[in-house]
């Protein structure tokens, strides 16, 4: 792949093959390739050579059914200004307030909804300050799996968190993806046996 700039190739040569249910980190400094490689993956770029297959399928066909396959925790999750019900029912608006408890419970946010005097009808704000950073990780992973696709992309989750929180958020990411191919984009070593 090529930004067209005329730096040259940002990927180059990359021939990999993930099976269903297997977990990939991928590591490497900065500005070496690796968001360049999961907009690859979510089909927000095209290879300039090669290409780039979902069960067989391009990935640039699946366009906006993408999200359908693979899901996304970036370094900042992004929350609405809206109640954590809806926070959450994002993902699936089909998901009932029973389902949205489990899911809390598994992310182990159950206990502080619970705390909160309206519970899951509390407004977040859009920047999400109600919550610690560790929380807003834990409630985007509530939404992914409540989105509950095959496939989950980890992009730099753990970024300015403090090493107890991201060691614990690292812990319960494996715990609650189980079963899901998990690849995890990071620039350091720390956590990587989780």
């Amino acid at each position: 792949f090529s930004y067209g700039n005329g730096q040259g190739n940002v990927l180059e040569g990359l021939d990999l093959e993930i099976k269903q249910g297997q977990k990939l980190a991928i590591l490497g400094r900065s500005g070496s390739g690796k968001s360049t490689f999961a907009s690859l993956l979510r089909g927000d770029l095209t290879p300039s050579q090669g290409h780039i297959l979902l069960g067989g399928y391009q990935v640039s066909e699946l366009k906006e059914n993408i999200s359908d396959y693979i899901s996304v925790i970036q370094q900042a999750p992004y929350l609405f200004n809206t109640s954590i019900l809806n926070n959450l029912r994002l993902a699936n608006q089909e998901a009932s307030v029973s389902e949205v408890w489990k899911i809390l419970d598994k992310v182990g946010l159950k206990e502080m909804v619970e705390r909160l005097p309206e519970g899951l009808e509390t407004m977040v704000d859009e920047a999400g300050l109600r919550f610690s950073g560790g929380e807003r990780h834990r409630l985007a992973l509530a939404r992914i799996l409540l989105q509950d696709t095959p496939i989950v992309l980890l992009d730099e989750p753990t970024v300015g968190l403090d090493p107890i929180t991201e060691m614990k958020l690292l812990k319960t990411f494996m715990q609650a993806l189980e079963g899901k191919t998990l690849i995890w984009i990071t620039h350091h070593l720390k956590g990587i046996e989780a």
